[in-house]
């Protein structure tokens, strides 16, 4: 067996030198009285992986190891805003978050994240204590990972981050432009008060919260909980394209009145070093204050590398209202410039300078919704996003 290996790289050999210039003559064949040589323990172990095979890469975000990780997100804004009366002309941070990540052995961690946000509703001047801008806790949980066999289980207690919008926002690189569709327009708490589960089997990730409902924005007010699951499905995963299909159903109320918040949808995410996007479509039926609302979201965006540290990308989103209820849309487009990006595989660390434009509209008998955009506008915006993140190993 060892003889017809070494024959065989031997043949390998002179195939892919065959064009170099012959060699010199070599010495006379030994007698066929001297032994043949026995063949290195290190040529068996040689296996070239099979022509045209891809390599496959981490499906989904791997447990970090890094004993310490912090990270600054900041998105700050020049507009000029044309609208119904004045127009307006602001500067503003429209995101502002420091969190951290500190590991408690091999199988735990602990994260707290605050966010700087507006303390008064879009266009008012009633804030808290005066100011206009807060600080607040978004994130503090305690999160814990455990394989058995070839799944991965973890879970999560605290404040935890929406596993919808997670989903989304992983690949999602035009935050600094604009909300995802079901935070901007549903009024999807980013995250709440809960308990989580995942379990992840190959290209399959299902995880489950259930949690109080209310957010960040008040404590729990009736007795009922809110339950979340989302189902993630990667089939295609290779350096040069990733494929992510995305299933949500969530099931809850808020408020004293136990207002109820149903929601079934799914999204789909694809992604190559120079294009990438995503849909979201979901069935709200109960949205803000109004329990007997019905509505449908349909959502999208793109990014394009157009050439070296240059992109463009475009999104949009819009809310239909059953009944004539009216609907609510947002969309726009942007330019970018990108001076600096963190070395690595899925890196986060980026600097960017964009030219956008977003405009808002609203129609027939769609109400504003907290946190939600009113009326009809057009924004031009000057918007310089960084992600810093810090790891200590």
């Amino acid at each position: 067996m060892r003889s017809f290996v070494a024959l065989f790289v031997l043949v390998l050999a002179a195939e892919a030198h065959a064009q170099e210039p012959a060699p010199p003559e070599p010495p006379a064949p030994a007698p066929a009285s001297e032994p043949t040589k026995p063949v290195p323990p290190e040529v068996e172990a040689v296996s070239a992986p099979p022509v045209g095979t891809v390599p496959a890469v981490e499906r989904f975000t791997p447990w970090p190891t890094a004993r310490l990780i912090v990270e600054l997100e900041l998105y700050s804004q020049a507009r000029m805003v044309s609208r119904e009366g004045d127009d307006l002309s602001e500067l503003r941070l429209d995101r502002g978050e420091l969190g951290g990540r500190l590991q408690l052995g091999e199988h735990g961690a602990a994260e707290l994240r605050f966010e700087a946000i507006r303390s008064a509703v879009e266009g008012g001047s009633l804030g808290v204590d005066g100011d206009s801008t807060v600080f607040r806790l978004k994130i503090a949980q305690v999160v814990g990972t455990h394989d058995v066999g070839e799944v991965r289980l973890d879970g999560a207690l605290g404040f935890v981050p929406d596993p919808w919008l997670r989903t989304l926002e992983d690949d999602y690189t035009l935050k600094p432009l604009s909300r995802t569709g079901s935070e901007r327009l549903l009024g999807w708490p980013t995250s709440d008060v809960s308990a989580l589960a995942r379990a992840s089997y190959g290209p399959i990730r299902a995880t489950v919260a259930v949690g109080n409902g209310e957010g960040q924005r008040f404590p729990e007010r009736n007795t009922g909980k809110t339950t979340t699951a989302v189902v993630d499905i990667v089939p295609i995963s290779t350096p040069d394209f990733r494929v992510t299909a995305s299933g949500v159903a969530r099931d809850g109320s808020i408020g004293v009145a136990s207002i109820r918040e149903r929601r079934f949808g799914g999204g789909f995410t694809a992604v190559t070093p120079w294009v990438r996007g995503g849909v979201e479509v979901i069935q709200a039926l109960g949205i803000g204050d109004r329990g007997e609302a019905k509505g449908l979201l349909a959502g999208g965006w793109a990014e394009a590398r157009v050439i070296e540290r240059v992109f463009v990308g475009a999104r949009g989103a819009t809310l239909g209202f059953t009944d004539d209820g009216g609907r609510q849309s947002t969309f726009g487009g942007a330019v970018a410039v990108e001076p600096w990006r963190e070395a690595g595989d899925r890196a986060r660390g980026r600097f960017r300078v964009w030219l956008a434009v977003d405009r808002v509209t609203s129609s027939g008998g769609a109400m504003p919704l907290p946190g939600a955009d009113a009326g009809d506008a057009t924004l031009v915006m000057l918007v310089a996003s960084a992600l810093a993140p810090f790891t200590l190993e």
